[in-house]
């Protein structure tokens, strides 16, 4: 379809648009007179992104801007702030919902400053309404962020009186363990018993090595049988070698005296009796020497027996203080535990007592609703403009429509693009006013004059 179709097309059909025209004017003046006027408050209240801790100073991962926003504007348009805000108004509760329809939350462009729009008939409370909302969003904001450090710090209140008796009872059991056990200085005492423990040990291998070496001497004495005078222990016997030098001397006087005397002779059986008597002293003073290192070999192996007791009693005793010394250390450090987890919680529960007693919040109001000096819709006169433009649109809509209901043929050139037909002559449609009574004129045939008969 060409422009000139749609003109001529628009133009035929020009009642409907016409009629279409009227009735969007006719209707929007109606509704500019029936319907009241409305009025649009507005107050801005602006969001601070910024996630910082008013109490540490400490600035913690919030959540993206948009996000934020987003759910601030369901803040605002919730029931719970149109309750506060009824309440302020000296409104019931129950106007809580017309409240909620009557105010619309929308964000600034790339800023977070939200704009709180309120639309009453009255321009005086709609203003006082959209400053209602704002000091009520101010108020459920602050509700929001202290009522979980409210709970918070509850629970860790009831948590402090259960973590306070537990380090109490840890301290109480490591005090009873250290008083059972008579422990003061548990490093200190170790380290003595240490000691203690090394000398006992240093004694116990000199007397093991003193017993292993009178064994040896006594064994040796028991192994030499006539030898035993010629044991170095007991050459240095002073008495023991000065009867064995008197007992050589007198077995030479003997030998001596046999060459010359009988065996009868008075100096023989002296001589041979003072043999007889020495000899008897040296082997009585030789069992006394062996009887001596046999008893020393017994004092020795008794002191080694003693040392060996005394060592593992203090060995043992060294195993129990190490055994005492690492049951305290894990008491204490069930007690450190203990006591670090009371800390932790006591620290917590002053930061978020003193985070619910804060009345700051990141919303402040901006701007400050005033009373709107005119109505929110658009004036008559634009509104009728605007009722034109919107009446001729919808009038060429049915007129196109109709045409394609009943599609007539609008001017000669549709024949010859429709049907191939060519066109003689177009005669216009002339309004029953303006038609002339044509001239007689004489017939002819085969002639078609424009604007008359045939």
């Amino acid at each position: 379809m060409s422009f000139s179709q749609l003109l001529q097309i628009l133009w035929a059909r020009r009642g409907t648009v016409l009629i279409a025209v009227i009735l969007a004017v006719g209707a929007t003046i109606a509704v500019q007179i029936l319907l009241p006027k409305r009025y649009v408050a507005t107050a801005s209240v602006v969001v601070d992104s910024r996630a910082v801790d008013p109490v540490t100073g400490a600035t913690t991962v919030s959540a993206s801007s948009a996000t934020q926003l987003a759910t601030q504007l369901d803040v605002i348009t919730s029931r719970a702030v149109a309750a506060r805000a009824a309440d302020k108004l000296g409104l019931q509760v129950d106007a809580a919902p017309a409240l909620v329809r009557a105010v619309t939350a929308r964000p600034s462009r790339e800023s977070n400053v939200i704009q709180i729009e309120f639309e009453h008939t009255d321009a005086v409370f709609a203003a006082r309404a959209a400053n209602a909302f704002a000091d009520a969003y101010l108020d459920a904001s602050l509700e929001l962020k202290l009522d979980p450090a409210k709970r918070q710090s509850a629970w860790y209140e009831q948590q402090l009186e259960s973590l306070r008796n537990n380090v109490e009872a840890r301290r109480k059991s490591l005090t009873e363990y250290q008083q059972s056990h008579g422990i003061v200085a548990t490093d200190d005492r170790l380290d003595v018993e240490n000691v203690r423990l090394e000398e006992i040990s240093r004694q116990l291998v000199e007397a093991q090595r003193a017993a292993k070496n009178a064994g040896v001497r006594l064994s040796q004495a028991d192994q030499s049988g006539g030898a035993l005078q010629e044991q170095p222990d007991l050459q240095s016997n002073a008495l023991l070698q000065s009867l064995k030098s008197d007992l050589t001397r007198a077995e030479s006087r003997l030998a001596e005296l046999s060459q010359r005397f009988d065996r009868n002779h008075p100096q023989y059986i002296a001589a041979n009796a003072e043999v007889k008597s020495l000899s008897d002293r040296l082997s009585s003073e030789m069992q006394r020497a062996r009887g001596s290192l046999a008893q020393s070999a017994s004092i020795a192996n008794q002191q080694v027996a003693e040392l060996q007791r005394a060592f593992d009693m203090q060995k043992a005793r060294l195993l129990q203080m190490r055994g005492q010394r690492s049951e305290i250390s894990m008491q204490d450090r069930e007690v450190q535990n203990a006591q670090s987890a009371y800390d932790a919680a006591l620290q917590r529960s002053s930061q978020l007592r003193l985070e619910s007693r804060l009345n700051q919040t990141n919303v402040a109001v901006l701007d400050r609703a005033s009373t709107p000096l005119g109505p929110a819709r658009l004036g008559l006169g634009v509104s009728v403009a605007l009722a034109l433009v919107f009446g001729a649109m919808l009038g060429a809509a049915l007129a196109l429509m109709l045409e394609r209901l009943d599609r007539r043929v609008r001017s000669g050139m549709e024949f010859l693009e429709l049907g191939g037909l060519e066109v003689l002559v177009d005669m216009p449609r002339l309004r029953p006013s303006f038609r002339v009574r044509s001239p007689q004129l004489p017939r002819r045939s085969g002639v078609l004059l424009e604007g008359g008969g045939t």
